[in-house]
């Protein structure tokens, strides 16, 4: 009788070859598929981390060969200004036209020396936003430089995008550590102080709400991080634009909370350092 039992309890925990080999295959799927999602999870984890929670989701379609539209569901009728942005003139326009007459004086000088006055101020950085960054000229820069871990690039303007993103093309540089965004200077996509450095280069004048748009920038940079902007000064009338003193620029710092906001003026030319 007790040799009975001990069969028995032997048969009960004799193990189930296929039912091993089946959770086994099960484990081996599992571990596969989750390996699999690990290795495309880090760049989606950590470009989602930088975006509002409605634009999440959003991160998996970022790169340097796309555009993605992050505009919010309302925005107010667009001004004259910024229906100009419209045309794809306009994005040649930049691209192959005004370079030469912005190294003549009417900026600091062509696309490399932007670039390099915005970059000796803003410094190295983990990630850095090219606000109204038009074709990209120095969001480009800044993603090939290595000063960057990324670069976020964002305008209003979809032809603008557009002739970014050819141009990267052209270049052969879809690798670039940068993601190209529509979105609102107005109401920015992103979360707060999640930006090591901002350039807003040469469109304080093209924005609807320049105000607003300030505080936008200051609520998405770092403690301690820097912004550096540039526009145009009167005596340019305010016909289409809206240009600015010296001292609207300051007060536009000082006003969305930035500290040690320094101005300079180049002829026609305002530019803007500050810290948060």
């Amino acid at each position: 009788w007790t040799y009975h039992i001990v069969n028995n309890n032997k048969k009960r925990h004799k193990p189930n070859h296929m039912m091993l080999n089946f959770m086994r295959i099960i484990i081996i799927v599992w571990f596969q598929s989750t390996a699999a999602l690990v290795s495309q999870t880090p760049d989606f984890l950590y470009l989602s981390s930088f975006l509002k929670p409605s634009y999440e989701a959003d991160a998996k379609d970022l790169s340097s060969s796309s555009i993605v539209e992050m505009m919010p569901t309302t925005t107010n009728a667009r001004p004259l200004r910024q229906q100009l942005f419209a045309s794809p003139l306009i994005s040649n326009l930049y691209e192959r036209i005004l370079p030469p007459l912005w190294e003549m004086g009417l900026r600091i000088g062509g696309p490399d020396a932007e670039y390099t006055a915005a970059v000796e101020y803003l410094g190295t950085g983990a990630v850095a936003l090219d606000l109204s960054c038009g074709t990209g000229f120095v969001g480009k820069r800044m993603a090939l430089s290595g000063m960057y871990q990324h670069v976020f690039a964002l305008d209003y303007s979809m032809e603008m995008l557009n002739e970014c993103v050819a141009s990267i093309n052209r270049e052969n540089n879809k690798s670039l550590p940068i993601s190209i965004i529509r979105g609102d200077a107005g109401n920015l996509p992103f979360n707060d102080n999640v930006f090591d450095a901002v350039h807003w280069g040469a469109a304080m004048h093209c924005v609807p709400d320049v105000a607003q748009a300030m505080k936008e920038v200051h609520r998405v940079i770092k403690p301690g991080g820097k912004l550096y902007a540039t526009t145009f000064l009167r005596p340019f009338p305010d016909v289409v634009f809206r240009f600015f003193t010296l001292q609207d620029i300051q007060q536009l710092g000082q006003n969305a909370g930035f500290m040690n906001v320094d101005v300079e003026g180049r002829g026609v030319y305002g530019i803007l350092r500050s810290v948060k």
